[in-house]
């Protein structure tokens, strides 16, 4: 009992004597080599959770980004934990007999200029310098290891180079084996619950389960790695790989084989993500499948390729839903992609077959691609009819409804390099396509489109859209033009050229609007989506003629909108487009520029007639915001102005940023009822103020990084000339001054108001009328000193006249004359 005292006190002590001197040589380690702040929450050692081995273990641990990659999370992980030999950790030599990494979450990011956020090795000097200061011994650390596992990671992907983004979800891994020996068996098991890869907005993998089963001969002494028996399971897709990869100093030495594991084709459809192939397992199917891949070769990089083979042939196939009456028919396919090893130029792509038939139209397809880097050559075609309603009798379409006549004959024989010298001549491509009686309709598009004929012919130069006419819900849709440079542009991202002509008898945009009820509202959480700056492809050089006859958004009615639309450079261009509008008309020219997405900015120029100030306030948030008084207001104005904003990530102005200037004219507005006026009839007891009419009115103004600055103006109230001036902050307070004339009542009550005396009889006196507060809460004060200079100049002169009248009166001079010659009589005694 004593002796199992004594273990049993070890076992307690041990870990807390040796704690410190541990958790100083992982910190070392963890931190000896990497440009990012490293942490965690707890570390801890124990003996009894790997008896008789000792469990070091960090609780969340997290490596987190420096410069560009400031506070993004890099790593984090829920527990690191490895089993280490006691007598080693004691001795300084540490062996790592296993490791545990449970729930990691990594998120490996590339910026738009390619940089890498887990590129956090620190530079060379720095770590030669390091090396220097220290010892030049190898690592304390021995890997031994027994296990390996990785328990429900999540891995994420997103690089902004080329719009990839990848996420693996519910990652699992478990590899055992005797690593301490230069030769064993490892046995490796793992799946992943969900792979999802999308492409430019294009989603490639949406919830792919993979899973692995695998045995390994493992060369340790080499780093040779020969599969053994094992299973590689892609959405129930069966594989085997057969070969071997060996790690060398530079390159991965590759000899694989890789062959599925069944023949059947209802084998292939399983890599088909289940939200797009319903009731997978009642599906029936025929045909068979021949798929394998061979590599052999070393893999150095992205530059240097092993030799490939891969290879798919689908045979007399067929696809019917049980409840279904028609069904896809003869598919076959022949697919060939192979390269001979060294550069991803010499890469050959085949698709020498691709056939179906629906009911009883035939399609076919073939496309072949050579020098995908250098010159991209391509040779190829299609050739069919889809007739959609038949493609309902085949595919289950719960969701929507879908009607219409396909036809297409299209071939394609060239070269990247003939398209970008224009060299057309030698470039074959040829052919139409047809589109009749087209209608589609969802849930989320319940008044569905309809497109009663399109037609496009293709050339080597242009694609000719001959006719264009479509219906979605209300609105009509009709286009004519060209398109050139299709080629370039969907070949090697070249620039999308052409000139559509755009006619519309009647849009309502409401339609396209999503019109929640009230219930929906309120189910919604607080964070909705919010609007977002929407990128304009740079290589876009589209000009639209457009002209719409009548368009509807919100209560709003626009008239007779015509003119040219551009979207160029990163950029949408309005060009004199011009509407009726507001009872009036407006011209806008401008641009709405995404070309540096870090500040994307609006500038534009407006010019209005006789536009109804009312319907303005009450349709456009903008006039409401900057003139809140115009919801009061009655009358047209004819506005003329410049307008730029840099645009937030919201879509909305960044305040700060906001200047223009221009001017507004009216021959009148009445106004009637805002805060200012009734605080002003309030003020002077008298209701007329309630009810203002501004007439022949020439305001001038300028925005300045978000403040409204209105030059002096003058203007007629009551027929009486006022002058009104002032400025409105970027934070919504208000500071005006209106010099207005007031009857002598009037300004006199002011005065008594303000403990003063004034005369209430003759001409108006100006008085300025001060406003400052916020736009919703102005706030008023009367400045006298105008009418009380006024006032003392005419009392002046009232005493001047007095005076003189006293000095001209016969009676005064004499009594005058009296007194001075008594006084001077007393002065000669």
């Amino acid at each position: 009992m004593g002796i199992i005292a004594v273990i049993f006190l070890l076992l307690l002590v041990l870990p807390v004597i040796f704690k410190g001197k541990i958790e100083e040589r992982v910190k070392t380690e963890i931190n000896k080599q990497v440009n990012a702040t490293v942490d965690y929450k707890s570390f801890s050692l124990s003996l009894f959770r790997n008896f008789p081995d000792l469990n070091v273990s960090l609780e969340g641990l997290s490596v987190v980004g420096k410069e560009k990659f400031k506070g993004d999370t890099l790593l984090s992980v829920n527990e690191f934990s490895t089993a280490v030999d006691v007598l080693s950790a004691i001795s300084g030599e540490v062996e790592i007999k296993s490791v545990l990494i449970d729930q990691p979450m990594v998120n490996a990011l590339v910026l738009p200029d390619s940089t890498a956020n887990w590129d956090i090795a620190l530079a060379a000097d720095e770590v030669e310098e390091e090396v220097i200061d220290t010892t030049s011994e190898a690592s304390d650390f021995k890997i031994l290891l027994e296990s390996f596992e990785i328990r429900n990671a999540r891995i994420a992907y997103t690089d902004h180079t080329m719009a990839l983004t990848s996420v693996i979800e519910g990652f699992n891994l478990a590899m055992s084996g005797d690593m301490s020996q230069t030769t064993t068996d490892l046995l490796i098991r793992s799946d992943i619950d969900g792979v999802f890869v999308t492409f430019e907005e294009v989603d490639y993998l949406n919830g792919a389960t993979v899973s692995l089963d695998a045995g390994i001969g493992a060369d340790l002494e080499h780093m040779i790695f020969t599969f053994l028996e094992n299973e590689l399971v892609v959405n129930g897709l069966a594989l085997q790989m057969d070969g071997s990869v060996a790690m060398k100093e530079e390159a991965y030495g590759l000899d694989l084989k890789l062959g599925a594991k069944k023949t059947d084709f209802k084998t292939l459809l399983a890599l088909v993500p289940e939200v797009y192939l319903q009731d997978f397992e009642s599906l029936k199917t025929a045909g068979e499948l021949a798929l394998n891949v061979t590599v052999k070769g070393d893999y150095v990089d992205a530059d240097h390729l092993p030799a490939f083979d891969a290879n798919l042939l689908v045979t007399d196939a067929m696809i019917q839903y049980p409840d279904l009456p028609k069904s896809l028919q003869d598919i076959n396919i022949k697919l060939k992609v192979n390269n001979p090893g060294g550069s991803p130029d010499a890469t050959y792509t085949a698709l020498e077959q691709f056939h179906f038939e629906l009911g009883d139209n035939p399609f076919d397809a073939s496309l072949e691609v050579t020098t995908p880097v250098s010159n991209l050559t391509f040779k190829g075609g299609m050739q069919g009819r889809i007739d959609l309603s038949s493609l309902a009798d085949a595919i289950p379409m719960d969701s929507f409804d879908i009607k219409g006549l396909v036809e297409a004959d299209v071939t394609l024989d060239g070269d990247y390099a003939m398209i970008e010298k224009e060299q057309y001549d030698q470039v074959q491509a040829n052919g139409k396509v047809l589109l009749n009686d087209f209608s589609f309709s969802n849930t989320d598009l319940p008044q569905g489109i309809l497109i009663s004929q399109a037609e496009m012919t293709f050339s080597p130069r242009y694609v000719d859209l001959k006719s264009f006419a479509s219906q979605i819900g209300q609105s009509d849709f009709n286009l004519t033009g060209r398109l050139e440079n299709y080629l370039g542009y969907a070949l090697k991202d070249g620039t999308l050229k052409g000139k559509l002509t755009h006619h519309s008898k009647y849009i309502n945009s409401n339609e396209f609007m999503a019109e929640a009820t009230e219930q929906e509202v309120a189910e919604l959480p607080e964070d909705t989506t919010a609007l977002e700056i929407v990128e304009v492809p740079k290589n876009l050089d589209i000009v639209f003629a457009s002209k719409i006859d009548k368009l509807l958004y919100d209560k709003l009615i626009m008239s007779n909108t015509r003119g040219s639309i551009v979207l160029r450079d990163g950029r949408v261009l309005l060009d004199g487009l011009k509407m009726n509008l507001l009872n009036g008309a407006l011209t806008m020219s401008g641009q709405y520029n995404t070309q540096n997405m870090e500040k994307p900015f609006v500038d534009f120029q407006f010019a209005g007639q006789n536009i109804d100030i009312n319907m303005a306030a009450n349709s456009f948030s903008v006039v409401d915001s900057m003139v809140p008084i115009a919801k009061k207001a009655v009358g047209n104005v004819s506005p003329d102005f410049s307008y730029y904003s840099e645009l937030g990530a919201d879509f909305m102005p960044v305040i700060e940023t906001m200047d223009g200037k221009g001017k507004v004219k009216s021959k009148g507005v009445e106004v009637s009822g805002s805060k200012i006026q009734n605080g002003l009839a309030s003020m002077l007891k008298n209701e007329k103020y309630k009810v203002m009419k501004a007439e022949d009115l020439n305001i001038n103004f300028k925005i300045d990084k978000g403040n409204v600055i209105v030059s002096p103006f003058k203007t007629k109230v009551y027929g009486k000339q006022i002058e009104i001036q002032g400025v409105q902050g970027i934070d919504q307070s208000i500071n005006y001054k209106m010099t207005m004339p007031f009857s002598r009542k009037e300004v006199a009550g002011m005065a008594g108001l303000m403990g003063l005396s004034l005369p209430t009889s003759g001409d108006d006196l100006m008085v300025d009328v001060i406003v400052t507060g916020t736009i919703k809460e102005p706030e008023l004060k009367l400045d006298l000193e105008k009418a009380s200079k006024e006032v003392g100049k005419e009392l002046e002169k009232e005493a001047e006249k007095a005076v003189k009248k006293i000095l001209e009166d016969p009676d005064t001079q004499k009594k005058v004359e009296g007194l001075i010659n008594n006084f001077l009589k007393k002065k000669k005694k």
